[in-house]
């Protein structure tokens, strides 16, 4: 089973349906997550915690990722503007999205992810420290610089409203995260929620339950709201609102919340990191394995760190000729880094 579902996992595929439908119920002891210490996650869907990584060490984050954006040789500079345009950087996803390369998989990242304070805000959350971590690829690292408009035309540049949560699941199933490095106002791009849709999730899917499709809803962790569906939730009060963040803060926001991220619109760029961990104990045995062979070979995964498909520069077509499929500083994980990659036990 392990080998077949990791065959099905490397072609980019979503792991088969009956595994999806197996984490409606979370197993163990953690299955109702703990709202104490984040109370605006389940009113306005996201919550910003002030101060997580000191502002010295979100710098140095900063300048590790503009030397890896350097490394690519394609003529960006971090210190010259002149460089910063579309053609002088690595292939991109949206206005800053690099999920390719074995980013997920950096040593800077693994040691953003390490971050002891970062861990204890999920602690806190799912009230438990034996907690598995994503390597994300969906995000991965995010530098939304202000380029110019005419560079980021089409899909780059358009919102694309969505909950990171199948219509099937109606409870707090996941709270995704962004490690926020640098200076983030409200015209630096960055997340945008419909603040209050969380309140409305179940109830949107019971409205328009006339356009799910025969077979039903999806069990792909995934849904995307057109124009008129939006007004639905504006008729009940919700509203746009970009979420601010100082250097070292960390945005939560529950997977059932509407949002997208924003193009920067001033002249600073928006940089950040996404984290996303969840209670060991809810892992399906099925995926142990896949989680494993994944942390072991530099591959990324979707945001969930229980129920994911791989992805990335190894499973996913070329963005780029000659393109990287490895990190350039592979990562040396410490004792906790691997019990998070799920590659030494609890």
């Amino acid at each position: 089973m392990v080998q077949t579902l990791t065959q099905t996992l490397l072609t980019g595929a979503h792991p088969p349906e009956e595994l999806q439908r197996g984490t409606l119920k979370l197993r163990g002891s953690h299955t109702i997550p703990n709202s104490t210490h984040h109370p605006d996650l389940d009113t306005k869907g996201y919550q910003v915690v002030k101060g997580v990584v000191p502002r010295e060490k979100a710098a140095e984050y900063v300048d590790r990722i503009y030397k890896w954006l350097e490394s690519f040789g394609t003529g960006f500079k971090a210190d010259d503007k002149s460089t910063w345009h579309i053609d002088q950087l690595p292939a991109f996803h949206r206005g800053g999205l690099y999920n390719r390369y074995g980013v997920g998989h950096e040593q800077f990242v693994w040691d953003i992810r390490g971050e002891e304070a970062l861990i204890n805000e999920f602690v806190k959350i799912w009230g438990t420290a034996e907690l598995l971590v994503s390597f994300e690829r969906t995000d991965g690292i995010n530098v939304t610089l202000p380029l110019p408009a005419e560079e980021l035309a089409g899909q780059r540049s358009a919102p694309w409203p969505h909950v990171d949560q199948s219509p099937n699941r109606r409870y707090k199933h996941c709270v995704q995260g962004i490690m926020n490095l640098e200076q983030n106002g409200p015209q630096d791009g960055g997340l945008r929620v419909l603040e209050g849709s969380i309140q409305y999730y179940n109830e949107f899917f019971e409205a328009f339950k006339h356009e799910m499709p025969e077979e039903g809803w999806t069990w792909r962790d995934a849904a995307w709201y057109k124009d008129y569906h939006l007004q639905w939730f504006f008729d009940r009060g919700c509203k746009w609102v970009k979420v601010e963040a100082d250097p070292g803060d960390l945005i939560l926001w529950d997977s059932r919340t509407i949002h997208y991220g924003a193009l920067a619109e001033g002249d600073r760029p928006r940089i950040a990191t996404y984290v996303c961990y969840k209670p060991v104990s809810d892992l399906q045995p099925e995926m142990k394995e896949v989680r494993k062979i994944a942390a072991e070979q530099y591959i990324s995964t979707t945001h969930d760190p229980l129920m994911f498909r791989m992805t990335g520069s190894k499973i996913d077509a070329q963005a780029m000729e000659n393109e990287r499929q490895e990190p350039l500083v592979k990562p040396v994980l410490t004792d906790r880094m691997q019990q998070l990659a799920g590659l030494k036990d609890y």
